[in-house]
């Protein structure tokens, strides 16, 4: 096992609580203090984005924050569930009360239907297990006590493990497993009318459309959508790779795209944030290290060089940027109002199989690396839920959980993908142990 260590100041480290994971083919919980506090403003979310809140919070059995993308497959995956615990012997369960319960306050509580699920960006479930509350909607100026719901959650997932040792460091969560995994593609009309990633080489010329300012990009927001880390990555890898492989008119094409859009346009999201919002990113490619080459092992990438990145496509003057991607860019790119955007390839997916006119061009695995989807038992669990959110995780991790993962357009683990587990020393500082189940 290797072991890191993160240096965090002692007044923001908390006394971790301990419900952790068995390294035994079943989950169990160990004994906690229940030691974390709720901080922070509550996390936000407009009204009209909660199409993935399902079930009462006030009632349930059950209370999972989901990443989001993995809506496409949670309604199967939560059918399936609801026959596990019939098979575990407990009594009354609906088999099938997943999305044909009686739409009302004793239906949301019948047994197979009692589960209060998010499946929306795991930065905001993040803020939303921190401060204990959401805040929906509620911009109306004479909204002086906006409305919130309160729910603790049970377990959490994320494709992020920054956001896990956040939470760790704040005491919500000791261990973070992996148990699917995810790729990336660019999301076009079916024809792919604007001629993404075309030949000769595919991968430099989806670069260089990316920049292109005639190509309209649906963008995932740089702040509370988790999947803009793995997104900005595959950007940066882009361009090495066409640094690398490219002609010199293709290097220089990419050089010159890039120079456009080194400062946000005007009316670019970029533009927008920074002054209506106070984001406070570095939007400016030279000053920003995601977006420039330090120190690159090739003479061919100099220092201060330029680098695609995903504040390239937000400096962009005609790129939207979303606040629930895999809900606004396929309506986007159907209603012909963008020409392409990064979504997971489990949401390309289930728009093909719902007869949607889609289509997607995935980048090569060179740059298009896997990302790992990790679970954790939350401190704030309620001891009422225990029983339910081990069997759930049970479930999640079992290969019919895995499977239909898997036919919903996910992939499976290969065995080598790492966990993390999550202590302090004496010192005060989050010591993060990486670990392979």
């Amino acid at each position: 096992m290797q072991t890191n260590t993160i240096r965090l100041n002692k007044h923001l480290s908390a006394t971790l609580v301990a419900l952790a994971f068995a390294t035994g083919s079943s989950t169990v919980f160990a004994k906690h203090d229940d030691t974390y506090t709720l901080q922070g403003n509550c996390a936000q979310l407009p009204a009209d984005r909660t199409t993935e809140f399902h079930g009462n919070p006030m009632t349930s059995n059950l209370n999972l924050a989901m990443a989001g993308n993995q809506w496409v497959v949670f309604d199967h995956f939560m059918q399936a569930f609801n026959e596990y615990r019939y098979d575990r012997g407990e009594e009354g369960i609906d088999l099938s009360a997943i999305g044909n319960q009686p739409r009302t306050f004793a239906g949301l509580q019948n047994k197979g239907a009692d589960y209060f699920i998010e499946l929306i960006p795991p930065g905001q479930e993040r803020d939303q297990i921190k401060s204990g509350c959401m805040l929906l909607g509620n911009e109306d100026e004479r909204n002086f006590l906006p409305t919130s719901i309160q729910v603790n959650f049970d377990v959490f997932t994320s494709t992020n493990y920054n956001l896990m040792r956040d939470l760790a460091a704040s005491g919500f969560v000791t261990e973070a497993v992996p148990y699917i995994r995810n790729q990336l593609t660019l999301l076009t009309d079916a024809a792919n009318s604007s001629g993404i990633g075309t030949t000769p080489d595919e991968t430099i010329d989806a670069t260089l459309d990316l920049l292109d300012p005639n190509i309209r990009v649906s963008e995932v927001d740089h702040i509370n959508e988790g999947v803009h880390r793995g997104i900005n990555a595959m950007y940066q890898r882009m361009d090495e790779y066409t640094r690398l492989n490219g002609s010199d008119t293709d290097v220089a094409a990419l050089n010159a795209a890039l120079a456009l859009v080194g400062d946000p346009q005007d009316g670019s999201p970029a533009q927008i944030r920074t002054e209506e919002e106070g984001i406070t990113t570095d939007f400016h490619l030279a000053s920003n290290p995601a977006c420039h080459y330090t120190g690159h092992a090739s003479p061919k990438i100099p220092d201060g060089t330029l680098r695609l990145c995903e504040f390239a496509i937000l400096n962009k003057a005609n790129t939207h940027e979303t606040r629930v991607h895999h809900v606004e860019t396929p309506s986007r790119i159907l209603a012909g109002e963008s020409d392409v955007g990064p979504v997971w390839v489990s949401e390309l997916q289930l728009a093909v199989n719902n007869g949607d006119a889609v289509s997607g061009y995935q980048p090569i695995d060179a740059v298009n690396v896997p990302v790992v989807y990790s679970v954790a038992f939350l401190a704030t669990m309620s001891n009422k839920h225990k029983r339910l959110a081990r069997w759930w995780v049970d479930f999640l991790l079992s290969p019919e959980g895995e499977q239909i993962y898997v036919d919903g357009g996910f992939s499976a683990l290969t065995g080598t993908e790492q966990g993390e587990r999550y202590s302090f020393d004496n010192d005060g500082n989050l010591v993060i142990e990486t670990f392979t189940p």
